[in-house]
């Protein structure tokens, strides 16, 4: 796709960055869930694994923005033979559909604990809700897709970020004990160190984020808007990220014996916040889910023919029932735990594409 000389568009820019911003929060770190796996079981050094996670989701973003932008796919899983050769690549391309399974179940039975415990409502009841909005933004295909979660990513980040500042002003004086206290505290972490657990939050991604950001590049015609608009997104996110975890440092005790930590955080400043952030939840959660059920879709069946869509029901259907079997908590380990693994050789096939093709290049 050529590059055109036209002024850039910083509304594009800015809906890049909040369709990677959308993906990301997922159900893992809307809720906080992630923030305490992943960092803040390893004190003062959580911050240093942000500072990793951030930096690998930039370099991995961008090739696959530039990819998309040079390359026009026929399936979305076509990245995998791409860098891996035509039998590893068919490997990962399998376990790639496993975890564009798997992400999205995980992710439903995340809004149903959350309407659990804000509500009451059974768990049952927000998996179906979330599965129902997901089947009619499925249906309405890429382009819809990227309109949708490009928007509501700002929004959300924004809402993230002062809900945790807000809540950090209140709960200051216990920052820096909640940092040393952390790492003695008995709740689940994903890794043994601080800079794996920096590597699995971002490892365990490619193999559902490749398919997607590739496609999405073709969206856009210049290349420059896909990079600002990574750089942006991955800023932002970093930013929430920080803040959160130090929201969550400062009452470190409450927060780490909670399903969803930041439902209890906004409940805290007020009712009506909390009410709030359960519609960010569900978008968060809802902003992640469609596009792992796009892709998977979109690599079976040809997209808004018949075919398609009833694959996508049959899709959801499943998604939604499996989503019932483990409790959140354990299936946000289970899963990402062992995708962090696979996707972090994936990430090495990627780096050893684009020394080789950078030597041919010399």
């Amino acid at each position: 796709m050529a590059e055109t000389k036209d002024t850039l568009s910083w509304g594009n820019i800015i809906k890049i960055g909040g369709v990677f911003i959308s993906w990301a929060i997922g159900s893992g770190s809307v809720t906080g869930q992630a923030s305490l796996q992943y960092f803040c079981g390893y004190g003062i050094w959580g911050f240093a694994g942000i500072a990793v996670e951030a930096l690998l989701h930039l370099f991995l973003l961008i090739s696959f923005f530039k990819l998309g932008h040079r390359k026009n796919f026929n399936s979305p899983l076509d990245i995998f033979t791409y860098y891996c050769g035509d039998k590893v690549g068919k490997v990962f391309q399998l376990l790639s559909l496993g975890l564009l399974y798997a992400a999205p179940v995980t992710m439903i039975s995340g809004f149903g604990a959350s309407l659990n415990q804000h509500f009451g409502l059974p768990t049952k009841l927000g998996s179906v809700l979330l599965g129902i909005l997901c089947l009619v933004t499925i249906i309405l295909g890429l382009k819809g897709l990227v309109n949708i979660i490009g928007s509501i990513g700002p929004f959300m980040i924004v809402l993230m970020i002062g809900t945790s500042i807000y809540y950090l002003a209140q709960h200051i004086g216990g920052l820096s004990a909640g940092i040393e206290l952390a790492p003695t505290l008995p709740f689940a972490r994903i890794a043994p160190t601080w800079w794996l657990a920096g590597l699995y939050y971002t490892t365990c991604t490619p193999l559902q984020s490749a398919p997607f950001f590739t496609a999405t590049a073709t969206n856009f015609k210049k290349i420059k808007e896909l990079v600002y608009g990574a750089i942006v997104g991955v800023i932002f996110y970093a930013a929430a990220d920080i803040v959160m975890c130090c929201a969550l440092f400062s009452n470190i005790e409450e927060m780490s014996g909670l399903m969803i930590p930041n439902l209890y955080l906004a409940n805290s400043i007020s009712p009506i916040l909390g009410f709030i952030f359960v519609i960010v939840i569900f978008l968060a959660i809802f902003s992640s889910c469609a596009p792992s059920m796009f892709t998977l879709c979109a690599s079976f069946r040809k997209e808004k023919t018949p075919e398609y869509n009833r694959f996508a029901v049959i899709l959801v259907v499943a998604s939604v029932l499996c989503s019932m079997l483990l409790p959140f908590d354990q299936l946000l380990g289970l899963v990402y735990g062992v995708y962090g693994v696979l996707g972090g050789i994936f990430v090495l096939f990627i780096i050893a594409k684009q020394v080789k093709e950078r030597r041919v290049n010399e």
